[in-house]
């Protein structure tokens, strides 16, 4: 096989980069919604200790 050039070069990567793209935006989303789900478990809790605290 030959030299490839620049444009076939495009079209056999851009497959690869749109998923390393694609991940890069999921895993960012999760990290975002992992943050909020960890600030709700911590409210829960400090609540629900003060509620036993107030008994």
């Amino acid at each position: 096989m030959g030299e490839l050039s620049t444009v076939e070069m495009i079209g056999q990567l851009w497959p690869i980069v749109l998923a390393f793209i694609t991940l890069t935006i999921i895993l960012a989303k999760m990290d975002v919604r992992l943050a909020v789900v960890e600030e709700k478990i911590k409210t829960l809790f400090e609540l629900w200790n003060s509620r036993k605290d107030d008994k």
